[in-house]
This record gives C-alpha cells, structure tokens and sequence, in this order.
C-alpha cells in the first residue's frame, strides 16, 4: 500500500468503525441473552444470530485484509496521514478554526477495553453453559409445573462436598405431592438437591411438579431461585450468571468512570480563535526515556520543546517524522492532569498537511514559550483540521495472526451457539477460545511492539545525537 492509496484504507476504516461498535454490541446482546433468558425459540435465535453476524463481521474484514495485500503497519499509518491530509489545502498560511474527531481518542479506548473483556469471556459463558432444557425439570416445566412449600419425609445419601468452600452436602429427599383434587394422600416422590447443611426429616423444601403428571417426579431445593432457574431452562447457574454480569458490569464501570477522566487528561484547543498562543514547529523525534513514553520532541521558533501526546509517541514519529507545522495552546486555559499534577496546558500540533495531534505541554517548556509566541494570527474558519488517528486502520495494521485468532474465536462462539444438546466438547471449545484468545493476543501484539519499539529506539538515539 503506497502513502497515496487511501480507496481500499477508506473502506476498512468505515468497517473498522462498524465491526467495532457492531461487535461490542452483538457480543452484549449475545452474553445478556445468554445469562438472563429462559431457554426459548427466541433465545436461540437472537443467540445464533449475533453468533453469525460477528463472523460475517470478522470474514469481512478478513477477506478485505487480503485484497489489501496485508499490508505492513507502517504503510497503513502512513496512508492515514495522507488520508487525513486531503480534508484541507496544504500550506502554512491561515490555521484551520475547526479540529474534528477528537472524539475518536476516548472511544476508541473504550471499545477496546470493553470488546477485549467481552471476547474472553463470551466462549467460556457459552461454553459452561447449557444451551437445551432436557431432563426432569424440562418435562416437569412442558407439563404445567406450580412450586410448593413441602416437608421431608426423609433423607438419605448425605455426601459432604470438599472441594466446595463452605459446608455444602447433597442430600436424596422424598416428599409427598399433593393431589390434583386435594384429597387422597398424594403421590410419593424424590430427588436429589445441594444443601447448605444436610437436610433434616421435617424440615422445609420448595418443590416443583406437575399436578396433572404426578408420575413425572419432582425437582426441588431449599433455595426457590434454584428451583424456579431449572425450570426456566436459563443456560447459566445463578452463580455463574452473576460472576459473568458483575465481571461486565465492572467494565462498563470503569469505562463509565474512565471516561470524564480521560476528558479531564485530554483537554486541548478544539477551536481556535485567533488570539492562542502560536509557534512554527516541525516533529523532530521523541523522548524514549520515562513510563509510557508519551512525549514527542518538537523543533519551534522558540527552541526545542516537548509535548506529551495522548497516544503511541513512536508512531507518530515513525509516520509523521520532519513534519511541519504549528504548535497550539491557550495559556490558562485547557488545564489537565491529577491533583498532583501533572498540571499540562492542552496544546495541539497542527501540520501543513491539515491534520493534527492533541497533546499537553508541561509548565517548564509552556511558560517560557509565551513570550517568544504568536498571539495574533490568521484563522480560517471554513477549513478544519482532521484528527491524526493511526488506529483507524487497525483492521489493515492489526497482525496476521491476531486477525487469524479473531476468525478462528468467531467460528468458535457460532459452534458454541447453536442449540445442541450439551456435551464435553461445548467446555472444551469453550475454554480453547477465551485461552486461545488471550495467549494469542499478547503473542501477537508483543511481537509486533517489540521491532516498532527498537526502530523507535534507534530513531530517538539518533535524534538525540543530531541534537
């Protein structure tokens, strides 16, 4: 893929943008039916077609990615930039007023955070699950079942769980149900059921059965969620369902929470008015030194500066390295950072090119640089500036091997989602894709970090003797 040839990276980033939201929201759709449904036509249809339409989302993207030629990473980010660089005129005169997708920044985080969390434990849910109601309690619930409140009559088979935190024991009792009529003495029946402590002659059950087909036995437990879950054929436990909703429910609390935290660290001009705090600059490298690695080294008309950027400081380098520009930033305002700081000023670089990327400057390089800035300058305010988003194209610059394992977990959640009876291989299918998912995952992202990182390496030492 050449810098200029953005038909086939427009494509992808509109599919990138559709299989991400589709995907996060097929998958929620998928797990709440799964956890909360009684076992029903209408669950296996909306379950199994979610399945099919993630791996109609994935095999697209697929099949796109070869017909790009999978290309390499860096040819993707550097046809971004030339894609974002056809939304304006070239040239270093008036700044553009409007700087558009900035917006991109956060939710890009958190669709990953969500869908990464949700894609681990999709095939494991649908694996333990149990996707047909067959047995005792599915011919009971067929046949017009009522619950009741019924004594013991005996117990037997007391077997203590060890390997169960707690005192748990399973316990045979028998009951009398009672009959149809109200009169006789009703008809005998058993079953077996988990005890917090072992059951005791007289004491209280709720029981499901069916009056008009006594002969079908009963099921029951001293919990009546228990028994009111094995008659509604839902596909998880209720410990189970819960452990899976809480775990989604964090997530989406910490991308609730996140959020206007990440507003508060992303703060940076989104309109400019003319009366900011301007100077010419060009990308000379980046600071490879510190957690995170977040600041890129600018050269301005004021002297070097560094900016902290919300984003791969290495990439933007990699692809937009010697680009000329503006820095931007309004004093005093667009503060960003903990109560602690860092208190960073929010600042944007602006390329000739027409797109931008948003970052912060910290007091020892923002302060001085007020004297020696613009404060008057030209704005156009029919042009606007277009995000430099080098995860726009993560369909075309994701590895092989992860858009490979992406297929493979597809085809995994639509064999786990059909309607058949359950079996050993349904746990088996289902453990191999969460497994799979996360050691293939971080297999492939950290062989793809590692010789971005020692390229950047090099550009930086590089960068740092020329200084």
């Amino acid at each position: 893929m050449k810098d200029g040839e953005v038909g086939t990276l427009g494509t992808a980033v509109i599919l990138g943008r559709v299989t991400a939201w589709g995907a996060c929201l097929l998958m929620t759709v998928l797990l709440a039916c799964w956890l909360f449904m009684a076992k029903s036509t209408l669950r296996d249809a909306l379950v199994l077609s979610s399945a099919v339409v993630l791996a109609a989302l994935a095999l697209s993207a697929w099949a796109l990615r070869r017909a790009s030629g999978n290309p390499e990473a860096e040819s993707v980010y550097r046809a971004l930039a030339a894609r974002a660089s056809t939304a304006t005129s070239r040239g270093a005169g008036a700044l553009p007023a409007r700087l558009r997708s900035a917006s991109a920044l956060i939710s890009g985080q958190a669709l990953s955070l969500y869908g990464g969390v949700t894609a681990l434990l999709l095939p494991l849910a649908l694996g333990v699950g149990t996707p047909t109601h067959t047995g005792k309690a599915a011919e009971i619930a067929s046949s017009g079942a009522v619950v009741r409140v019924l004594q013991v009559e005996s117990v037997r088979d007391v077997v203590r769980d060890r390997h169960k935190n707690g005192s748990t024991y399973f316990c045979t009792v028998t009951v009398t149900l009672p009959s149809v009529d109200g009169g006789g003495s009703g008809e005998s029946a058993e079953f077996r059921s988990e005890w917090s402590d072992p059951a005791v002659v007289g004491g209280n059950v709720y029981v499901a059965y069916a009056p008009e087909r006594p002969e079908l036995g009963a099921v029951g437990d001293e919990d009546r969620a228990i028994v009111d879950r094995e008659l509604s054929g839902r596909a998880m436990s209720n410990w189970w369902t819960w452990i899976l909703a809480l775990v989604c429910l964090a997530v989406i609390g910490i991308c609730a929470v996140t959020y206007p935290m990440s507003r508060r660290d992303q703060r940076f001009p989104r309109r400019l008015h003319g009366d900011e705090c301007v100077l010419r600059a060009s990308i000379s490298g980046y600071d490879g030194r510190g957690a995170g690695k977040t600041r890129i080294s600018l050269d301005t008309s004021n002297g070097p500066m560094q900016m902290h950027v919300h984003g791969n400081n290495a990439r933007y380098v990699n692809t937009a390295g010697n680009a000329e520009g503006h820095l931007a930033w309004a004093p005093g305002s667009h503060k960003h950072g903990g109560r602690k700081g860092p208190h960073r000023t929010g600042a944007v670089f602006i390329s000739d090119a027409g797109w931008f990327i948003p970052g912060g400057l910290a007091p020892e390089y923002e302060e001085p640089a007020r004297a020696g800035a613009d404060h008057q300058f030209a704005v156009d305010s029919t042009r606007e500036s277009r995000l430099l988003d080098l995860d726009g194209g993560w369909l075309l610059s994701i590895p092989n091997r992860l858009m490979n394992a992406l297929l493979l977990w597809t085809l995994c959640v639509v064999a786990l989602a059909l309607p058949l009876p359950s079996s050993a291989w349904r746990l088996f299918v289902g453990i191999a894709g969460t497994v799979g998912l996360l050691v293939y995952g971080l297999y492939a992202v950290g062989s793809q970090d590692t010789p971005s990182q020692s390229q950047a390496s090099s550009s930086s030492g590089a960068t740092g003797s020329t200084a």
